[in-house]
């Protein structure tokens, strides 16, 4: 390493910057540590800096070692020396670190990759050992740090290949249970015995447990039909490919890809691993977050706007990028009715791409397992990924129960299926051969076992570490003898063995693992350690995970902890009294209350849950609705609702009074605006039918009209038209009848009378609304944003275009686009182009649906409002098709019905089916035009559309679109 100016010599054979001969002071407060040494230094430092002005040197330079610093410090490390062209550190002094090896390995990957994206290099070379820490000296001066250990480091940091680490042999020990390695050469230093060093591979997501050394048994077949998809995409034989593996609870399938990760580590392949929570742990970052990390390799900008430039610079369309950062980084000015699929289905794109080229620059064996836990934004993930190109070096392997993953990802067309069944005799022999040994002793017990997992490993295994805990088998794994204890009687459900299991721990270690459990399946040592104290779960966390009962999923930035398996989870869980869970529950929401915890991801939403669970009625509220608001803000649209489903029903708890009678009324609008999007139409209105019952028994008719007309918005375009007529009767004559009704109401009846193909009707409602009158009685925006005088004027050119006038309507058109245009909120120039979409494809002009549907999808998505992409996206489709690109337009048409079906939105999935009918006509599939076409009349006719209906091609018109197809295609063929 270079150093500029100073006094110091450097050392030729080790590195290391050494003082003038005696001007070091003495000893004061020193001792000896056991730290994890670590050097890193620029390759090709001096070309990057002689060539240059010395600015720009010093940009590049100091920006390098900008990335050095933040990652050591990000894990614990003590920056001792920055050079010219590098640093030194030290993990595990001046505080002592019992992961230091761990935390050097996973600080140096993080350099690795950050430093490679930018296209330059970096060497680092790591050896652990005893090291005497001078506590009095400071950084730049001296060197802190003295022993063989951080000369070993230093000389291995000269050495090291370029853009790679290489540690010592005590370092790789050290850090076995986490990083994979490859051993490197043998280096003699100074005269002694020659050193083994290793190359770091990889870091793990999770720690590696010893039944992972074991064979795997059983699973052969597939495990090797993966390893061989994976060897062909890895070398560009074969392209993308997705597979899920389906099994009930213990069959394998944790096993089974924990080994297809480790064989795929060695051979080079980046393994990302996904496991997927029942419920999002506290203070882990969303699995969307984590992705994005992984694929831009380093920290993510703290602000919407740099990260979605650094997610266009990665590859990134600007609306894709613009709506994942807005996901990531919500904000609370955000329109919170953007949390829906349309702009969750934008960020999982951007994210797919990500991945794209991230695989292309080394191919990618990304793990999903519990995939039936999958929330809103994985499900949208993993539906992005799975439409990836052909190309893509990418195996995606997802595993499953066989109940409850969602039917669009489980019937995607791309995804291979694979059924784990019972182990057969002979694997389970194996298996316990495996773990038991070949000692003949064992025979009997051995055919007890086999008798009662009835081919089901997890159960199999439990009855083995039960039998170890009581002394019915004794030594190592793979080692066993029978004990002196007799034999003791197992339980045949595997129910009873783990509380059979559980009740053989010391009564606090008992206590500490059910806590464990009430806080969650997967849970921070943290927020375990404040709860019952960090010498208690410093005692006992680590036996439970030699136990097998709990693992360390994660080590950084916060530790956490996993049960083994879920199932072990319900058991210690449903061991406790409801009483004691009430009150961890409750203790668990208070502590989440501490400033402490206050930037904790997740805390909100595990706040309101155990505020429920404890009965702290008040703070459950609170929590609820604060989650249900970050959750929307997140596009998190079926988390939203099960968060303010938890603040509806403990404000049923608490004592009546008026401030409990609104704060209920408010809260079931907001929780049924959060079911629509979520596909939850029957819930919404249910919430909704609820909300103006209490409003008008409260004698509160403010907030009945709002839940009136909000009824009246989801009946029309979720549930029935013929209801929402009904309810818009209603809600003008609560206002005082048509001429003293809010204008708002009368422009949302007119919608529903000209989808009810009466234009008169309609009208007549928006010729009242536009009167003077009406402005000066009442407020304005009270049910809308949108400006009125657009509305009326759009809606009203709808009903002449309807009617034959279209030369009346074309001044009304123009009014419209000009009054939308000159507003402040943006979302009235995506609904004004949405309306005239619709008057031009009725007149046929499919050049100008094709732009103002395409400019109406642009302003959505720009400003996070797509309440109308279904409908947009398949207009677009259709007028595509009617111009000659009927595959891109059916893919428009196929994206907005997705859209809307996610949604449950059936008048646009009725539009949708409409369009897709034309457009499969035009291309000549004519049977499946036929299908599309009576799913569509069904709807209509259910629902009442009669607009839509009346509109719908009939079978000969299909017939006659479908045979000119046909004949275009064949003229084309002949030419």
């Amino acid at each position: 390493m270079s150093v500029a100016g100073g006094s110091r010599s450097t050392d030729a054979h080790d590195g290391i910057h050494a003082s003038p001969l005696g001007s070091r002071p003495g000893l004061v407060r020193a001792d000896r540590r056991m730290v994890t040494a670590f050097f890193c230094d620029i390759v090709n430092s001096s070309h990057m800096v002689i060539p240059q002005d010395p600015e720009d040197a010093y940009d590049q330079l100091s920006g390098l070692i900008d990335i050095m610093r933040r990652h050591v410090a990000a894990f614990g490390g003590t920056i001792c020396q920055t050079l010219g062209d590098g640093i030194y550190a030290v993990f595990g002094a001046p505080v002592a670190l019992e992961n230091h090896a761990v935390r050097a390995c996973f600080a140096a990957d993080g350099i690795l990759r950050e430093v490679a994206r930018g296209g330059r290099a970096v060497r680092i070379g790591m050896a652990s050992g005893e090291v005497l820490w001078d506590h009095d000296v400071g950084g730049q001066t001296f060197n802190p740090a003295t022993g063989a250990t951080v000369h070993i480091a230093a000389k291995l940091q000269q050495i090291c290949p370029s853009n790679r680490a290489l540690m010592a042999d005590t370092t790789a020990r050290l850090a076995a249970d986490w990083v994979e390695t490859a051993e490197s050469s043998l280096v003699v230093l100074a005269g002694e015995e020659p050193l083994q060093t290793h190359l770091l591979a990889s870091v793990r997501s999770r720690r590696r447990q010893y039944e992972d050394e074991l064979p795997m048994v059983g699973r052969e077949n597939i495990r090797s039909y993966l390893l061989s998809t994976l060897d062909g995409v890895a070398r560009g034989i074969s392209g993308f490919s997705a597979h899920l593996v389906q099994a009930a609870p213990g069959l394998g399938k944790t096993r089974l890809i924990r080994s297809i990760a480790d064989s795929a580590r060695t051979a080079g392949v980046r393994v990302l691993e996904w496991q997927v929570p029942p419920v999002e742990p506290v203070g882990a970052v969303s699995p969307m977050h984590e992705l994005v990390s992984e694929m831009l390799d380093g920290p993510l900008p703290r602000t919407p706007e740099g990260l979605s430039a650094m997610l266009r610079a990665a590859g990134a369309q600007p609306e894709q990028a613009d709506a994942l950062s807005r996901i990531l980084l919500p904000t609370v000015t955000d329109n919170q009715d953007r949390g829906t699929s349309a702009i969750l289905s934008l960020a999982a794109a951007a994210l797919a791409m990500l991945v794209r080229h991230a695989a292309d620059r080394r191919p990618i064996l990304l793990l999903v397992e519990d995939a039936h836990w999958a929330d809103t934004a994985v499900q949208a993930t993993l539906a992005a990924l799975a439409d990836l190109p052909e190309a893509t070096r990418l195996l995606l392997v997802l595993t499953s129960r066989e109940e409850g993953l969602n039917p669009a990802i489980a019937g995607h067309r791309r995804l291979s299926h694979h059924k784990l069944g019972p182990l057969s005799i002979a694997d389970t022999s194996s298996l316990l051969d495996n773990w038991l040994g070949r000692y003949p002793g064992l025979d009997r017990i051995k055919l007890d076992l086999s008798r009662r997992a009835r081919g089901n490993p997890f159960f199999l295994v439990e009855c083995i570490r039960v039998l170890m805990m009581n002394g019915t088998l004794l030594g190592d794994v793979g080692d066993m003898r029978p004990g002196e204890v007799p034999a003791f009687p197992l339980p045949d459900s595997l129910q009873a063995l783990l509380s059979v299991r559980i009740d053989m721990l010391t009564e606090d270690a008992r206590r500490v693992l059910r806590i464990a459990a009430v806080t969650g399946t997967t849970f921070d040592a943290t927020l375990l350690s404040r709860l019952i104290g960090a010498e208690v779960t410093g005692r006992f966390l680590p036996d439970l995970v030699r136990l097998g009962l709990i693992d360390e999923t994660r080590l950084l930035p916060r530790q956490e902890f996993s049960f083994h398996h879920a199932l072990l989870h319900e058991a210690v869980y449903s061991g406790i009294t409801r009483r004691d869970r009430r009150h961890i529950h409750g203790q668990l929401a208070a502590l989440l209350d501490l400033d402490d915890f206050a930037e904790l991801s997740g805390r909100l939403a595990a706040q309101a849950r155990h505020a429920a669970a404890g009965e702290l009625w008040s703070l459950a509220v609170r929590a609820g609705v604060a989650a249900g608001r970050e959750a929307l803000n997140r596009s998190l649209a079926a988390e939203a609702v099960s968060l303010l489903s938890i603040a509806v029903e403990a404000n049923e708890k608490l004592p009546i009074s008026q401030d409990s009678v609104v704060a209920g009324i408010d809260l079931r609008i907001a929780l049924a605006k959060a079911a629509m999007p979520a596909g939850m139409g029957e819930r919404a209105i249910a919430e909704l039918d609820r909300a103006v019952a209490l409003a008008r028994r409260a004698g509160d008719e403010s907030r009945a009209m709002v839940g009136l007309v909000q009824q009246i918005n989801y009946e029309w375009v979720y549930g029935s038209l013929d209801q929402a007529l009904v309810l818009a009767a209603s809600a003008i004559s609560y206002s005082g009848g048509e001429p003293a009704a809010h204008p708002e109401v009368l422009i949302i009846a007119a919608s529903c009378h000209i989808e009810n193909d009466d234009p008169a009707s309609a009208v007549r409602l928006l010729d009242i609304a536009a009167g003077s009158g009406l402005r000066t009685v009442h407020v304005a925006g009270r049910y809308t944003m949108l400006n009125v005088d657009m509305m009326i004027s759009i809606k009203k050119a709808r009903c002449l275009a309807l009617m034959g006038r279209p030369h009346d309507a074309e001044p009304l058109i123009q009014h419209a686009l000009r009054l939308a245009d000159a507003d402040m909120f943006p979302f009235n120039r995506v609904f004004v182009r949405a309306d005239i979409a619709e008057i031009r494809l009725r007149q046929r002009r499919f050049g100008d649906v094709l732009a103002y549907s395409s400019e109406s999808l642009s302003l959505s998505r720009s400003t996070g409002a797509p309440l109308f992409d279904a409908v947009n996206l398949a207009r677009r489709g259709l007028a595509l098709s009617y111009m000659g690109r009927g595959i891109a337009g059916l893919a428009d048409i196929d994206q907005g019905l997705g859209i809307a079906i996610a949604r449950g939105a059936a008048l646009h999935v009725a539009k949708a089916r409409q369009c897709r009918a034309l457009a499969l006509a035009l291309t000549g599939q004519l049977q499946m035009a036929q299908q599309e076409r009576a799913a569509a009349a069904i709807l209509a006719d259910e629902r009442g559309f009669r607009l839509l209906a009346g509109q719908l091609p009939s079978l000969a018109e299909l017939t006659e679109i479908a045979a000119q197809a046909r004949s275009n295609l064949n003229l084309l063929s002949i030419r």
